[in-house]
């Protein structure tokens, strides 16, 4: 039997009456973590000698002392912390654990804690979607297309990250339509100014998602399972060996027949078109990850190096076109990928330099199937045809992408108030594949796809961030350089292409920016950033896909002017926090119509626009907390440089609210069945104001206080109407082991609800959910 481990720290967080405290955020030896729901912990690999005990708990009083730990002992701790009296409203200033330091940054970020709801049936997506500012826009049910708009901006101009590296690494196997929220710890979304540590080039805004790796001998698990035939499961192994091996796996399974119903048109006996209400029939989603990781740390030559190899595999079916016009009842979509990777960490000269490396080497390959000879109805009937295909391009398309990426990022402490921050990116991706039934170069039997397409990127920063006046201000001044290169053959309509000459293209560009933030007094401050950035075309944006998307080797980068200002006032019992920006975009890229059934990015107009979000949150009781946050933005179409398009000038962008909020109560309530349990109940209410699909004359949109009363004068099928949603449910807690059960019912209103262009979400939907957490596993 193998040995018990010890250098380790066993405690227990208990109030005046004895009860545990779970939750607490505890800091102790650089090590943070925090109390299950009993109030116990576990702290392991601890040194002996004195160590800085730190505790927090919401309600309680914070917790300071020095504790001392012999070698090769268990050290066993009981801490009784005192409540706040009448939760007396202040905010400690020292001991601030990394999640607040995360928040109240000069650069604008929203911070979700997904380890807070964890226990819930609930996506990323739903929980993103809570947050001020931001919209979740998902075209159908689990595992499909997800958008992230943030003040505005969309699409591609919004950018993904995973502990600091784009996620693109992952070739789209792990993101945040798929990733369950156990394996994440936090979830950092910046608004408009993105920091250089994350070596991107987005225009809008980020989204960092923050793996959990806080425990270092540790067992997690969790199955989830739905209406539609839907069912999650993920499971995470951290092991630590001989204090400096390590090793883990992380994996998870999305499976859904996405089956719900929807309202479309068919065409009935007379040849006229009907409204009828169907149950999706080929909107099936698989999916599979598994990462495995080895690694050592707390050596001379490294703090930390970290070998990582991931697999994965997506298997899609494809219902309809970007616009429910047609079912499909065939076409087949897969995506599969191995992604070895390694990452190394040091620190020097007395932890004043910083390093931090990361490479990535990826292959993935990618179908599409379309090959059935016939077309099905809504019903899901099959009348057999002659042609092959059901959508305009029929297909048999294998694609191979290989990408290597690596990114630096190094930091140097001038001293105690000065840091110089910089980060390097290069992104290298090629693509090459084949297709029978695709496209072919003019006047030949050439598939283009047989071509081989290469496309590099590269993204420098540097920054100083410097602190004044007793460090109550921070700023952070930096510069970037973006640049691209990328070299194919355009066939697309061509009558005269060379197939030995390739096309290069390349664009270089500076951007600069500067952050600000003022502590005003313990429990307020105000902030403020300004940027001049750019956006790089991405690939696909240059080569299309091989399918409706052409594509343009004339395109540059977008360039925006960003502004934003904000105030934040916080104390124990609430906390409330306003921001406004201001935001110029020239030469955005946008997917525009051009020859049917072709679509294409362009270079065209520019928008601008600005808005202000409020956010709330109220501790009304000592056990309930009601929050609630609302986003108003103005973005609308300028500098039209068509004439025959210059009507638009002045329009809204379409298809992008203006207008939505969030209001949740939750409650945690203990021993309520017994004792050392715990329920947790949950509500929360969301609401989009009508929006536009098709651009409208300002005279006709509605014309009540900023747009939110009355109703656009124009057709139904052009805009999406408000929507309300209703999600509830609860966790509970178990007073044996680790085992918590979740329940919630989704949509319970069974609202018609819409994402993208008017592509119907699911309706009421029933969830249960069961977590499996232990904390050390035997080394």
């Amino acid at each position: 039997m193998a040995a018990q481990p010890t250098d380790r720290i066993i405690g227990l967080l208990i109030n005046s009456e004895g009860s545990g405290i779970g939750q607490a955020n505890i800091r102790i030896a650089n090590q943070n973590l925090r109390s299950q729901h009993n109030g116990s912990f576990e702290v392991e690999n601890i040194a002996a000698g004195k160590h800085r005990l730190h505790i927090t708990a919401v309600g309680y009083s914070d917790y300071t002392a020095t504790i001392t730990k012999e070698k090769g002992e268990n050290l066993n701790l009981q801490i009784t912390l005192q409540q706040q009296n009448n939760l007396i409203e202040q905010v400690a200033v020292q001991g601030k654990t990394a999640f607040q330091k995360l928040k109240e940054q000069p650069i604008r970020a929203i911070m979700i804690d997904t380890k807070a709801v964890s226990e819930q049936p609930t996506t990323l997506a739903e929980v993103m979607n809570r947050a001020s500012g931001i919209r979740i826009r998902q075209s159908g049910g689990l595992g499909n297309q997800v958008d992230v708009s943030i003040n505005g901006f969309q699409g591609n101009a919004v950018q993904y990250f995973r502990d600091g590296i784009p996620l693109t690494y992952l070739g789209g196997g792990y993101g945040i339509n798929n990733v369950p929220i156990n394996q994440l710890r936090q979830v950092e979304i910046y608004k408009g100014v993105v920091p250089i540590s994350l070596g991107g080039d987005a225009l809008g805004g980020a989204v960092n998602l923050v793996s959990d790796q806080s425990a270092a001998n540790s067992l997690q698990a969790s199955y989830e399972a739905a209406s539609f035939k839907t069912h999650i499961g993920n499971i995470s192994w951290r092991q630590q060996f001989q204090k400096k091996w390590f090793a883990g796996v992380d994996a998870f399974i999305n499976t859904s027949a996405n089956n719900y119903k929807v309202d479309v048109e068919i065409v009935n006996e007379n040849a006229n078109l009907e409204p009828a209400r169907v149950r999706l029939f080929h909107n099936a989603y698989r999916h599979y990850f598994t990462e495995a990781y080895l690694g050592v740390k707390d050596k001379k030559w490294a703090d930390e190096l970290r070998l990582s190899l991931a697999l994965y595999s997506i298997d899609r079916a494809s219902q309809h076109p970007a616009l429910m016009t047609n079912p499909y009842g065939a076409i087949q979509l897969t995506n599969k990928g191995f992604v070895p990777s390694i990452r190394y960490k040091k620190t020097l000269w007395n932890s004043r330099i910083n390093i931090d490396q990361f490479v990535s080497y990826s292959e993935t390959h990618r179908t599409r199937t379309d090959t059935i000879k016939g077309t099905y109805d809504w019903y899901g009937n099959f009348t057999a045809g002659t042609s092959v295909g059901e959508s305009p391009n029929p297909s048999l398309a294998h694609i191979d992408y290989t990408h290597i990426i690596s990114r630096t990022a190094a930091s140097f402490s001038i001293d105690k108030n000065n840091t110089i921050y910089t980060s390097f990116t290069l992104d290298h991706n090629m693509r090459k594949g084949s297709d029978p039934l695709g496209f072919r170069f003019t006047g030949t039997d050439v598939d283009i796809l047989s071509k081989k397409a290469t496309y590099r990127k590269s993204i420098l920063g540097i920054s100083w961030e410097s602190n004044w006046w007793n460090k109550k201000l921070t700023n952070q001044l930096f510069v970037k350089h973006f640049g691209f290169s990328a070299k194919g053959i355009n066939g697309f309509l061509s009558n005269d292409t060379d197939l030995s000459k390739y096309q290069s293209m390349s664009d270089f560009n500076f951007g600069y920016g500067n952050a600000t933030k003022y502590q005003i007094d313990a429990n307020s401050f105000v902030r403020a950033s300004v940027e001049l950035t750019n956006r790089l075309p991405l690939q696909e944006e240059l080569f299309g896909n091989n399918d409706t998307r052409a594509p343009n080797f004339n395109l540059k980068p977008e360039r925006s002017f960003n502004v934003n200002l904000g105030y934040r006032y916080a104390t124990a019992r609430y906390s409330a926090e306003i921001g406004t920006f201001y935001r110029k975009t020239k030469g955005m890229i946008l997917l525009v119509p051009i020859q049917p059934p072709f679509s294409q990015y362009k270079n065209l107009d520019s928008i601008q626009g600005y808005g202000f979000d409020i956010d709330l949150s109220y501790r009304l009781l000592k056990n309930v907390e009601i929050s609630g946050n609302a986003t108003w933005q103005d973005i609308r179409m300028v500098d039209v440089g068509e004439p025959l398009y210059k009507w638009i000038e002045g329009t809204r962008l379409t298809n992008t609210p203006y207008f939505f909020s969030n209001i949740g109560v939750k409650g945690n309530f203990e021993h309520v069945f017994s004792k050392n349990d715990g329920l947790k109940p949950y509500i929360h209410y969301n609401f989009i104001r009508e929006f536009y699909l098709v651009n409208v004359p300002k005279d006709k949109e509605a014309n009540g206080f900023l747009g939110l009363t009355g109703s656009a004068k124009i057709s139904t099928k052009d805009l999406v109407p408000n929507q309300s949603l209703i999600n509830a449910g609860f966790t509970y807690n178990f007073p044996f082991a680790n085992w918590t059960f979740g329940a919630e019912v989704k949509n319970i209103m069974d609202a018609k609800l819409y994402d993208y262009y008017k592509i119907q979400r699911p309706g009421r939907s029933i969830h249960f959910k069961i977590n499996y957490f232990i904390k050390s596993t035997k080394s």
